[in-house]
């Protein structure tokens, strides 16, 4: 009976995105499954192309010719049945392609090439020497050369290694009408793997020497030393002995040949250093924490549980609920993804769990090689990793037996994708929790208020810590007025009174952090005489000033310029730099505080490998006494002898052009004050900003959450944003500004005529087209039209949208444009 497979093929293009459907042959009947990677031939010339196994069925419509299967890739499918049903219902919610979602659980290090060969055609093979030389004289020169390659080669030869010649493609057809030669397709399927060769004796260590003498074994002196070496350090690695004695590879293998070792090829797993460490210490939960562990362990198995959110201030000890719950489904056989917002957060959580778990605790997240990405996948197939820590990818991570989810500092920005598939961390942790039964925890002190508001209507489980684990009151928050300030005459970017509490706590042996969203050592750089602004070649912004290499740097796409002298537009000298950055609030700090020893922690000083953890090491262990840092420092780092931290322009995100500024205030402002006065010690905040009467400072020097969710949700309810609508951006981009702009009308034509035919003519719901906030970033202008499901419904919505941007993309819009959908995006700039 005839089994035929729909699959998935490996393609970037949107002409591919749909199930193709192939025959499979009598040898791949027992071995093919739903979920198995697979080699067919694609497209007119039967490239041999990657696929992926989406159904298997008995029957397939009439009439239609169909292709075979070529191979199977892996001896198990690397898929699950809840992947797959996982891809499909992405693919659908985030308007992308099968691949870009299946691109976020594929495994890393899989890699399958593949390339043309030109290769003797089996008529010339048959041939002698004699007969052979013959046919070759007969061609011309281009085509001698090419033949002669081709035997030079053992008669296969790579078609890219001929590119050099001349005309290459030409030759090559008129070979094979002449059949001389064959195309073929090839392939080679990679695994990044790194593999151990172990060596130990084949007989017993007493009884060796007497088996080598009984059998007459002649051995060489270092085949000798590698036999006693053996003897006291058995199952060592071939390549220690090799350094160690100084032997040959040769030498050790021979005595393998003689049958008195034994060889064994085992997998090693890569896995990044710990360079952060903390000490262990076991602590006693309080009454909220125990409440929390007790609620969630008690509901593990239940099915159709609503998600957990632990609201729990700063300090509450919401990683060691997080770790009673782990321990407790490790115990009933079930593993844990740890979710942190980013990698900073990472190396603390890392060793905390570690300290606890030991070797069964993973680590995923960008700065791991992709070998080291590999053996993470593997390890964890081979349930050698249970828990597993890491930024938003790890929740794709292959576990069979997975039990828990959690969330922690879930209001980050950065769990929502902003690549295709651009998806929300939160939806598809919710999803997979809902199919699988899984336990979903949420954590914050500053939850999204989108998040809070279904807590609000009983769509989770809330659960709150509203007392610090050391049991100390949260650092009062001192707001200073910089308009006051600069009255007064102090014209520098720290008050009075933060310099005399940063002298205070270096006095009292104390440690200090300052908060400002925004590295580099200026916002800009511009002329006094003229006004001219430095601005980015390929970006519509202003370059951020870098003090130390005299440079204007980009922080979109990363182009860099020294910045001169004398201004290019009028001449004058009077080039100076404008705002502040990091780097010059280090060094105002060293003007001021000559003997302080001072750290900066942005992406600028943590872009090396380690030198992350280089940083948090160094402060934990009172190296410095100040340590300056932007949002990377804001949450989840805890140091015992923070007793003081200066907010030094709260400002600067209040005033962004986006409808969550005023919540990310809030929040930055909650989360930096709680890095103060975590241990015995008792904490203070100093925050300076020019306004201080907005209700989001208000709320946030009285850490007072729900008074400001009560203020912000009246907002975003008279203006119909996020929760109570969603909104759809559609970004168009290009190099050619002119056909970006006619291209973002003629989607808006499109819409607003499918709209009509359905009878819908009122399209306030609808902003755009207009140029987007930040126009053009690396060299492609941008114009955006955004949707509000106000009168409208989401899906219906959502379909139109599909219908236009990706079934007559090809209609709607030039070859030569980008088109980007974001289902309710971060930002809108």
């Amino acid at each position: 009976m005839e089994k035929y497979a729909k699959l998935v093929v490996r393609s970037n293009t949107i002409h591919t995105d749909n199930l193709f459907t192939y025959k499979f042959s009598n040898l791949l009947i027992d071995d093919l499954k739903v979920g198995h990677r697979v080699l067919v031939p694609f497209g007119r010339g039967n490239k041999p192309t990657e696929a992926f196994v989406f159904e298997i069925n008995n029957k397939v419509e009439d009439n239609i010719r169909l292709k075979e299967i070529i191979d199977v890739l892996d001896k198990e499918p690397i898929f699950s049945k809840e992947d797959l049903e996982l891809v499909k219902w992405m693919k659908n919610r985030y308007l992308c392609t099968y691949i870009d979602c299946i691109n976020l659980i594929y495994p890393k290090g899989y890699k399958l090439n593949n390339y043309k060969v030109a290769v003797l055609n089996s008529d010339i093979r048959n041939l002698d020497q004699l007969e052979i030389k013959g046919v070759i004289s007969s061609l011309n020169e281009d085509e001698q050369i090419v033949v002669n390659s081709i035997l030079d080669n053992k008669g296969k030869i790579k078609i890219d290694k001929l590119k050099s010649i001349n005309n290459i493609n030409n030759i090559l057809y008129r070979l094979n009408k002449k059949n001389i030669i064959d195309i073929l397709w090839e392939y080679k399927d990679h695994k990044n793997e790194k593999k151990i060769c172990y060596v130990s004796l084949a007989i017993d260590s007493d009884y060796i020497d007497e088996y080598i003498k009984n059998n007459k074994i002649a051995l060489g002196s270092k085949q000798k030393e590698v036999i006693n070496f053996l003897k006291y350090n058995d199952n060592s690695e071939i390549n220690d002995i090799m350094e160690l004695l100084n032997a040959s590879k040769k030498s050790i293998t021979s005595l393998y040949d003689k049958n008195l070792i034994n060889l064994e090829i085992r997998d090693y797993y890569r896995r990044p250093k710990d360079i952060y460490s903390t000490d262990y210490k076991d602590i006693k939960l309080n009454k909220e924490q125990l409440y929390a562990v007790n609620k969630i362990t008690s509901e593990m198995f239940e099915e159709n549980k609503k998600p957990y959110m632990i609201h729990g201030v700063t300090g509450s000890g919401k990683t060691e609920v997080y770790m009673e719950v782990i321990d407790y489904a490790l115990n009933q056989g079930l593993d844990s993804i740890f979710l942190v917002p980013e990698i900073s957060l990472t190396p603390q959580t890392i060793d905390r769990l570690k300290n606890r778990f030991g070797d069964i605790v993973g680590v995923f997240h960008s700065q791991l090689s992709e070998g080291q990405k590999h053996d993470v996948y593997k390890a964890i197939k081979a349930g050698k990793i249970r828990i597993l820590i890491g930024a938003r990818s790890a929740l794709f991570a292959p576990f069979k037996n997975l039990g828990v989810i959690i969330i922690d500092e879930f209001h980050e920005s950065s769990y929502k994708s902003e690549k295709n598939p651009k998806f929300s961390t939160i939806e598809v942790a919710r999803y997979m929790s809902h199919k699988e039964n899984i336990s979903l925890i949420l954590g914050s002190a500053t939850p999204s208020v989108e998040e809070y508001y279904k807590a609000c209507n009983k769509e989770y489980e809330l659960i709150e810590i509203k007392s610090r684990a050391n049991k100390r009151p949260l650092p009062k928050i001192e707001v200073v007025d910089m308009k006051l300030e600069l009255n007064n005459g102090n014209k520098s970017i720290f008050s009075i009174r933060l310099q005399q509490e940063i002298e205070t706590a270096i006095k009292n042996n104390n440690q200090v952090i300052l908060f400002l969203n925004r590295r580099g050592y200026a916002s800009f750089v511009s002329c006094r005489n003229c006004s001219y602004v430095f601005q980015c070649e390929n970006c519509d912004i202003s370059l951020t000033y870098h003090k130390i290499n005299n440079i204007g740097r980009c922080h979109y796409c990363g182009y860099e310029k020294e910045i001169p002298h004398e201004c290019p537009e009028c001449g004058s000298n009077y080039v100076k730099p404008f705002g502040i950055g990091t780097q010059k609030i280090e060094e105002e700090l060293k003007n001021i505080f000559k003997d302080a020893k001072i750290l900066r922690m942005d992406k600028d000083t943590t872009s090396k490998k380690g030198s992350l953890e280089e940083i948090l090491n160094k402060f934990k262990n009172k190296e410095a006494d100040i340590l300056i840092g932007t949002q990377m420092l804001s949450k989840g780092l805890d140091f015992d002898n923070v007793t003081l931290v200066g907010i030094l322009s709260a400002d600067m995100i209040l005033n962004f052009p986006d409808f969550k500024s005023f919540e990310t205030t809030f929040q930055l402002v909650t989360q930096v004050s709680g890095r103060a006065g975590r241990s015995d010690k008792e904490g203070k905040v100093i925050l300076q900003t020019y306004d201080t009467d907005h209700y989001a400072i208000r709320r946030a020097i009285n850490y007072d959450y729900e008074g400001f969710y009560e203020d912000e949700i009246k907002i975003r309810k008279a203006f119909g944003y996020a929760p109570f609508n969603n909104m759809v951006s559609v970004v168009i981009s290009g190099e050619n500004e002119h056909i970006v702009k006619q291209n973002a009308k003629n989607m808006y034509d499109s819409i607003i005529y499918l709209l009509k035919s359905r009878g819908i003519n009122n399209f306030d719901f609808i902003l755009g087209p207009n140029p987007c906030s930040i126009s053009k970033i690396n060299q492609n202008y941008r114009w955006q039209i955004l949707f509000k499901d106000e009168d409208i419904e989401i899906n219906l919505l959502k379909g139109i949208i599909k219908y236009i941007c990706i079934t007559k993309r090809d209609v709607v819009f030039n070859k030569e444009v980008n088109v980007s959908i974001d289902i309710n995006p971060n930002n809108i700039l």
